[in-house]
């Protein structure tokens, strides 16, 4: 068998063209060998501190990165934080793959997980503390081994000196003995002002392997002996159950092995992947799929719609930044007793996650232990799940963590992993992989939830905000995570942020009402300020058309964080709001904080015969401390990117229960051509870390509608743009 990789060997002539050449590759070939920069998971060796660095008498500093590695930069940028600390040559750092393991937990969320924009924001303090506590280890080896104080031998380029005696030792010469040590209790950090590899870009560890083709992802695992499965599963999003299926006739099928029914449908296993598809998709399968007929959008749309006028169905929600609770009675009769009152409703779709790699786990099952290789953003659950579904102890059951090919919260569900060991123990002694198709991919979802808001406002006669009501309507996603519901108050999915409590106006309240209905939704990259920030945004800046004041103005004014007023000015400066565009083309500025970041970004849009064209986004980022700034801004940049896709044509429709969109045909991604100028301006600070990949994605959409307000006088209040009627250019 012969991969595409294998297949073919592209090098670009010196005429500036392609050349594609093949070679012969003898079968089962083993996947090539990762550069010293990416090493496997693999159990530590003697000369180890610790759970996260090792150093190797070759004086190779080989370091543990706890988090999945999905393009946001943590495979290079958390171990950049422990070699500070260590003093280590960056230059002779190696990097490890992460494997589950409860060493890996970290002290704030007591978890081994990826998600929430927090792996630097968790990891930051443990992992300066282990490259401090090798440092002193290293130090006092060589301190005892040159019989000279420690306070007198200094490190730095992986290498401890003492001056005075002109000794001088590499790590790798004094790990072993270093390793045996005690560790200190306390040891010392550096003064942010002696850093030298934080805050500095550097080319990333991860590039070199990702660009010649040896990194691993969960596609790429090919193990001996291996055999490859796929899914059939009914055409409907959820309800349906298996009715039956022709397992001999799939058997007789070229190169297929066994056919497995696991509880979402069945699986076909073969000697490729390409034959347990076609064989998958040519097997003979019912399945009753009545629960789920009518299931359309337009009628859920219709029940959501509905579901705004039930009060007695409303659950409150509470301020994301501490303060008062909110008060119901207060704040409606604020928003009844004000001079001016206006009401706007606001509307997101269901949304797919869309990662470039589909879903895929390879797992092996024997009778005294399960081993997997995937793609996930859950560690821990995803090996309490291969316990629970094998029945082995947990200790017993190797989680083997690969790149992520893109992740936006899919890969934080656990479901294909599972499926791949429920395959493989129906399989016992051979390894298994399991790989969805797109179109499953697309289909079989856990979606981002629609939501529809209603926002009613007070107004003063001078332009005051006096109260504001948001209600927010869908389905329950606190609810359908089987989490334990909060008492007197709403999904906090729904509710994060619905209204920004940065802003400081009174009368504030928040409700949510549950409008269920049986689509799996789960979380999605910037999860409730994916929705929540273009509601509440959106709803600002109707406030500054109602009153005829300027949508930054207003902001600033109803502002008291000082980093919240930064970004916004910074935006503004670097897009030049304020100066005067010609007819025709439009500006819009919207704020997103969360995830321990500030956000402010200005669209500029132009529209000519009737056809909006998206000519520039200007962002302006504060999350505190930066590691690598050259990752941070490209971190901002894909943010910007998810954000404008999912503002300009993303959505998942239903008709009859199926989702429509089945492939990037029909639910496409912002292609590069098809890119405004995108600019970022970091603001440099030595504050705590904040998260960098999620806080750019919420404030696109509603700068975008603003934008187009702005150049037409009227507001898209519902995305995507495509359904409220706003044709692209």
């Amino acid at each position: 068998m012969i991969s595409r990789r294998d297949f073919l060997q592209v090098s670009v002539a010196s005429a500036g063209g392609l050349l594609v050449a093949c070679r012969s590759v003898e079968p089962e070939a083993a996947a090539p060998a990762a550069p010293a920069a990416v090493v496997p998971a693999a159990p530590p060796g003697p000369a180890s501190f610790g759970a996260y660095v090792e150093i190797t008498p070759q004086n190779r500093v080989v370091i543990v990165t706890p988090q999945s590695e999905m393009g946001q930069g943590v495979h290079d940028g958390l171990p950049k934080i422990l070699a500070e600390e260590l003093d280590a040559d960056w230059s002779l750092v190696d990097v490890r793959m992460p494997w589950a393991d409860d060493a890996f937990v970290n002290p704030i969320t007591k978890r081994h997980r990826t998600a929430n924009s927090e792996s630097t924001m968790v990891y930051y303090e443990l992992l300066r503390k282990a490259g401090a506590t090798a440092r002193e280890m290293l130090v006092a080896a060589a301190a005892a081994a040159w019989a000279v104080p420690a306070a007198e031998c200094r490190t730095g380029a992986s290498r401890v000196t003492h001056a005075a005696s002109g000794r001088s030792a590499s790590y790798g010469e004094l790990a072993a003995a270093a390793a045996a040590l005690p560790p200190p209790a306390a040891p010392r950090l550096k003064d942010p002002s002696q850093f030298g590899l934080i805050g500095r870009a550097t080319p990333r560890k991860d590039t070199p392997a990702k660009t010649d083709g040896s990194a691993i992802f969960g596609i790429d695992v090919r193990l001996p002996g291996m055999q490859y499965a796929a899914l059939r599963m009914p055409s409907s999003v959820t309800g349906a159950k298996l009715a039956g299926f022709d397992r001999d006739a799939a058997l007789r099928l070229p190169g297929v092995v066994e056919v497995v029914q696991i509880p979402d449908g069945v699986a076909v296993i073969a000697t490729s992947t390409w034959q347990a598809r076609r064989a998958a998709e040519a097997l003979e399968v019912r399945f009753d799929e009545g629960a789920t007929r009518g299931l359309d959008s337009a009628a859920i749309r219709r029940r959501m719609l509905a579901s705004l006028e039930d009060d007695a169905a409303a659950q409150p929600g509470r301020p994301a930044f501490g303060g008062a609770p909110y008060d119901k009675a207060k704040a409606l009769a604020a928003i009844e007793a004000a001079p001016v009152r206006r009401e706007w409703t606001y509307e997101v779709p269901f949304l797919a996650h869309a990662a470039l790699e589909p879903l895929v786990a390879t797992a092996l099952v024997t009778d005294d232990r399960c081993e997997v290789w995937a793609p996930t953003q859950q560690p821990d659950r995803t090996r309490d799940a291969m316990a629970q579904v094998t029945g082995l102890p947990r200790d017993k059951c190797r989680l083997n963590v690969t790149f992520l090919g893109g992740g936006f919260g899919r890969k934080w569900e656990v479901d294909f992993v599972r499926q791949a060991v429920q395959v493989a123990q129906a399989a016992k002694g051979r390894p298994i992989k399991l790989t969805w198709t797109r179109e499953q991919d697309f289909q079989h979802d856990k979606y981002r939830a629609a939501h529809i808001v209603r926002t009613r406002v007070g107004l003063g006669r001078d332009g005051a905000i006096l109260g504001m009501h948001s209600r927010t309507t869908g389905i329950n996603m606190w609810k359908y995570q089987g989490r334990p519901a909060i008492p007197g108050m709403g999904d906090p999915f729904a509710l994060g942020l619905l209204i920004n409590d940065k802003y400081g106006f009174p009368n504030k309240f928040a409700d949510h009402v549950e409008a269920p209905d049986p689509i799996p939704v789960g979380t999605w990259r910037s999860v409730s300020a994916s929705m929540n920030t273009f509601f509440s945004e959106s709803a600002l800046d109707d406030v500054a058309a109602a009153t005829r004041r300027d949508p930054l103005e207003l902001r600033l004014s109803l502002l008291t964080d000082e980093r919240a007023q930064g970004v916004l000015r910074l935006a503004a400066e670097k897009a030049g709001w304020g100066t005067k565009l010609p007819r025709g083309r439009g500006r819009g500025i919207a704020l997103s904080v969360g995830f321990d970041a500030y956000c402010a970004e200005v669209v500029e849009v132009t529209v000519r015969g009737g056809k909006v064209a998206i000519d520039r986004i200007v962002c302006a980022f504060d999350c505190g401390t930066i590691v690598d700034p050259r990752n941070v801004e490209a971190q901002v940049e894909g943010g910007i990117v998810w954000g404008l896709s999912a503002a300009r044509d993303g959505q998942i429709t239903f008709k009859d229960g199926v989702a429509e969109q089945a492939n990037f045909n029909t639910g496409p991604i912002v292609r590069l051509n098809e890119l405004p100028q995108i600019e970022v301006h970091l603001v440099r600070s030595s504050l705590k870390p904040g998260g960098c990949g999620e806080a750019s994605v919420p404030p696109v959409a509603p700068a975008l509608a603003s934008a187009i307000h702005a150049a037409t006088g009227k507001r898209p209040r519902r995305l995507p743009l495509v359904e409220a009627g706003i044709a692209l250019a």
